[in-house]
């Protein structure tokens, strides 16, 4: 911090006249020669810390020059405040300021008693090679002003610091970290739909590593209560990577319904009967007094003892088309089965056809990676 204000009271020119060499430009004097003259009390509102270098040494001198101008110069490390905004972190711009003004408090010093200016307008900020580990300074911008306190109106300065964020370190930490994870939860849509351990496994463990670099790269953040950028890409990682395990759970749930309606489908054909035999039923036929010994019924017309007898005429045999009964009693009529049939087949044909698990798979190798990349 160099200062420099004039003060008439330390002026020596007028003692040089009558010295015949006048070779005098400055006087050096010490530090400690400071505490004795007047000196504008300045300090940082914005500080937070502020410490002096002392080693080996008090980092600091005093010039006086024959015209009355004292010239200070200290070393010391300020830790200022800066409110940044976050919205765009990792890849956001800030701007810091560093403000220096009179301490009004001791003195009461007002625009009045003191005007603070930078003395060199093009370059008033001297600065040397130096790297940041996360930014970048962009440029800086001064300004004088006055501000309107309840005890006054003060002279301020204000230099602005504009840095850009590094982002090289959340590129190979966060951002490839998540993308990697996010392609291997992709994996899963090339497995066999019932390699069950294997996807499900899969899809767990990148989800718990999702939430593991979430976590982390949240604790090394300021906690703010507004989304920032970063927060959106991991949310939206962690989502793609959940839903790789919902499409498993679907293709899963869905392989299972159609092997039950398969398996229904075997059982109703298996107890359905035949609807159509391929057989002739012929009635018995015989000659004179001849029977046919596998057939012996209780009534006959043959049998002289019966009812039903006719004399020995012999009728000719009476042959059943194919597809007719002349039973007393009709059989069962197998509509309720059919209905049954034809609903179950209509549900089948609904689920493998139109959300078939292979094609779930399928269209799923190419919609997740469009939509992470949109």
């Amino acid at each position: 911090l160099r200062q420099t204000w004039n003060d008439p009271r330390l002026a020596f020119s007028h003692y040089l006249y009558d010295i015949v060499e006048n070779n005098i430009d400055s006087l050096t004097v010490g530090v400690d020669y400071l505490q004795k003259l007047w000196k504008p009390d300045t300090f940082f509102p914005n500080e937070k810390k502020s410490y002096f270098h002392i080693t080996t040494t008090h980092n600091s001198f005093l010039r006086i020059y024959p015209n009355g101008n004292v010239f200070t110069s200290q070393r010391l490390t300020v830790t200022a405040i800066c409110n940044m905004k976050l919205h765009l972190f990792p890849m956001d711009s800030q701007k810091c300021k560093l403000e220096i003004e009179s301490l009004y408090i001791a003195d009461g010093y007002s625009v009045l008693d003191i005007v603070y200016f930078f003395n060199n307008s093009k370059n008033p900020v001297s600065k040397s090679e130096f790297v940041l580990p996360q930014f970048v300074l962009i440029d800086t911008q001064v300004a004088s002003r006055n501000v309107v306190l309840s005890s006054g109106n003060y002279s301020r300065l204000t230099c602005a610091f504009l840095f850009k964020r590094n982002i090289g370190f959340y590129i190979i930490q966060v951002y490839l970290p998540s993308i990697l994870i996010v392609v291997i939860s992709w994996v899963s849509f090339w497995l066999n739909r019932d390699a069950t351990p294997a996807r499900v496994a899969l899809s767990v463990l990148t989800i718990l590593t999702m939430t593991t670099l979430t976590a982390t790269t949240n604790a090394s953040m300021p906690k703010v209560s507004y989304v920032k950028s970063i927060d959106i890409f991991l949310g939206v990682s962690f989502v793609m990577v959940f839903s790789s395990l919902l499409e498993f759970a679907a293709v899963g749930y869905i392989s299972k319904r159609i092997k039950l309606i398969e398996r229904k489908q075997k059982d109703l054909h298996r107890k359905l009967p035949s609807t159509a035999p391929d057989c002739f039923y012929t009635m018995p036929s015989a000659t004179n007094d001849t029977i046919i010994p596998l057939y012996h019924p209780f009534y006959s017309s043959r049998d002289k003892n019966s009812i039903l007898y006719n004399g020995g005429e012999i009728k000719p045999p009476v042959i059943l088309k194919k597809g007719e009964c002349q039973c007393p009693i009709p059989p069962p009529s197998p509509l309720p089965a059919i209905h049954a049939e034809e609903t179950s087949k209509e549900e089948y044909m609904i689920l493998f056809c139109v959300i078939r698990p292979n094609k779930i798979d399928k269209y799923s190798r190419s919609i997740f990676p469009l939509v992470n990349n949109s």
